[in-house]
């Protein structure tokens, strides 16, 4: 691909990416993406076949860019709980993107996605570290799964959670404390209880 024309692709993805997170897969738009890009919509269509393609590229160039690859180790999940927050913090734009991923997904939009792998490769960690002692065996993986990833972005997504409603931004300290918390929330979670 020429120069002139991965720079439009890139611009198309990270119009893209924007639309999604703003909007979802179902919100979006392929004309505002192609505005928004400074392309033509036959552009966008000569690098991406479909919105269902161009929403795939977008998540795929979004797994590669977040935490995913942050690996899950069951004898320090506090760091996953840090890795998860300090992302969500850096990229809020990716953090939305993903919260849209979760709520469509559940139309069978992904199939055999890499996101499926990737969470599931996570899970099998967990029940592998609750059968070895090293997590509370009493959850289920998929539920202290859930726990860690929606705590983190509950206090991480305070720049357009409930901080935004009370009119209170993530200040710097704010998001240290918050930080250390998920840090804290996540050791408390998997500590196996007193016998």
């Amino acid at each position: 691909m020429r120069a002139a024309g991965h720079a439009t692709r890139e611009r198309i993805m990270a119009a893209a990416k924007v639309e999604f997170s703003a909007l979802g897969f179902a919100g979006a738009r392929l004309n505002r993406i192609a505005a928004e890009a400074n392309a033509s919509k036959e552009r966008l269509y000569s690098y991406f076949q479909s919105k269902q393609n161009l929403f795939e590229a977008v998540v795929e160039q979004w797994v590669q860019d977040a935490p995913y690859d942050a690996i899950f180790k069951p004898d320090d999940v506090p760091a996953y709980a840090v890795a998860l927050f300090d992302y969500m913090v850096a990229d809020p734009v990716g953090a939305r993107l993903q919260r849209w991923i979760e709520l469509e997904a559940a139309d069978g939009m992904f199939g055999d996605h890499v996101l499926r792998r990737i969470f599931q490769s996570k899970l099998d960690r967990i029940a592998e570290a609750q059968r070895g002692g090293i997590i509370d065996p009493s959850w289920r993986p998929m539920d202290l799964l859930v726990l860690l990833n929606d705590m983190t972005y509950a206090l991480a997504a305070g720049g357009f959670g409930i901080d935004r409603i009370v009119d209170q931004p993530l200040s710097p300290e704010t998001a240290a404390a918050r930080r250390a918390a998920a840090a804290e929330a996540a050791r408390r979670l998997v500590q196996q209880p007193p016998s």
